[in-house]
């Protein structure tokens, strides 16, 4: 994961050195990249501190799921459809920026407890956490329809379904981990929504 997330870094440092767009969304696709650097760098930090977790699923389509939707957004930018206009990009960097940020601000609080499988290691219920138990996977989704947007093409949007479908099965069995391994967990999901604030 490490190794992965460095090489993607590295790919989005030279994109914002390289710079592009429409003019009026040049600022918003720089901000968004640069975000997007920012993310990856957080994730590693978070990496190289965590500890050993108290419980992993061992459920295969567990693993299987998170790791595809971990990944296959990276395919979304080769379903493309017709070239994007200018109101679309500026949809698409809008919905990447917010994603994106929305995640930042999860991750900064889910700090060590990060792991692409589902791992129990302590109940996070501060920062976006107090409203959804799982910010970081919508702010992902959120992300992710952007990079869709952006593509413009049919199969980019079922792809984008079938990612944000992966992301709730994801949320799921993640869950069944926490409660049986964190005694308070079960209070913490009675009193907060899942992916949206108010919503389950």
């Amino acid at each position: 994961m490490l190794l992965a997330v460095t090489g993607l870094l590295l790919l989005d440092l030279a994109g914002l050195v390289r710079g592009s767009g429409h003019a009026g969304t040049a600022v918003l696709r720089w901000l968004g990249t640069g975000l997007v650097c920012v993310f990856y760098t957080l994730i590693i930090w978070c990496y190289l501190r965590r500890g050993p977790a108290i419980a992993t699923s061992r459920s295969i389509s567990a693993h299987a799921a998170a790791v595809t939707a971990t990944w296959a957004p990276f395919v979304l930018p080769l379903l493309r459809g017709a070239p994007p206009g200018a109101g679309r990009a500026g949809i698409a960097d809008l919905l990447l920026v917010s994603g994106t940020a929305w995640s930042l601000w999860s991750l900064r609080f889910l700090g060590r407890n990060l792991s692409v499988i589902a791992q129990a290691r302590e109940v996070v219920d501060r920062g976006p956490y107090r409203f959804v138990r799982h910010p970081l996977y919508a702010g992902e989704m959120v992300s992710a329809l952007g990079i869709a947007v952006a593509a413009g093409s049919v199969m980019a949007v079922v792809c984008w379904l079938g990612i944000s479908g992966l992301q709730v099965y994801r949320a799921l069995r993640e869950e069944q981990v926490l409660l049986e391994s964190l005694p308070g967990y079960h209070g913490y999901r009675n009193r907060t929504a899942a992916l949206l604030p108010g919503v389950f």
